[in-house]
């Protein structure tokens, strides 16, 4: 339960997400793109599970997203971020993981769904991390097929080289064709 001062109320949504007027000093996954873009989900002591049936803490109604997708385990100044062998994978900060400690300001993507990690408690508390139990997840890296980026600078320029090469290649074949006509009429001159 959270206490909501602009509404003077108690409570939190249906999906698990704290209002935007909920407390802003602990720590909370906020949502960065899609249908969940800044929604709050609070991230408390003890196991956090993520996914898209009901019986998680929190709910992400998503097709990226699988039944029991990952989970949060938290325990005083540490959190660490657990893939559930889910069918898109886990992200922190672009890198494929299975098992991964928590960072705050990191970047989490959950299927193609992209959270901030937001824990300035956790920041300001000295608390130090290892990747040592970090895991590289195997086998393809990819999108998802609907994956959108969030960058305010959208996708850079692609390079149009085919069009250049095919007009170099054909000044080629044109050089060349010139050139051995002008012999040609050389020879038949001589």
């Amino acid at each position: 339960m959270r206490f909501f001062p602009a509404t003077g109320t108690m409570g939190t949504l249906k999906d698990g997400s704290i209002s935007e007027y909920g407390d802003t000093s602990m720590a909370k996954l906020i949502g960065m793109s899609g249908d969940f873009k800044g929604r709050e989900y609070p991230i408390e002591q003890g196991e956090i599970a993520i996914g898209r049936k009901a019986d998680n803490a929190i709910l992400l109604d998503h097709p990226t997203i699988s039944s029991h997708h990952c989970r949060i385990l938290r325990a005083g100044d540490s959190c660490v971020l657990q893939d559930l062998d889910s069918t898109n994978g886990t992200r922190v900060n672009s890198r494929d993981v299975k098992e991964s400690a928590l960072r705050h300001k990191d970047l989490i993507q959950l299927g193609s769904i992209e959270f901030l990690f937001d824990a300035p408690e956790l920041a300001s508390s000295g608390a130090r991390y290892t990747d040592a139990n970090a895991e590289m997840a195997t086998g393809a890296m990819s999108a998802p097929q609907d994956f959108a980026s969030i960058s305010p600078f959208g996708a850079p320029p692609k390079e149009r080289r085919g069009i250049w090469y095919f007009a170099l290649i054909a000044t080629g074949i044109f050089a060349l064709l010139a050139l051995a006509w002008f012999f040609l009429k050389l020879l038949n001159a001589a």
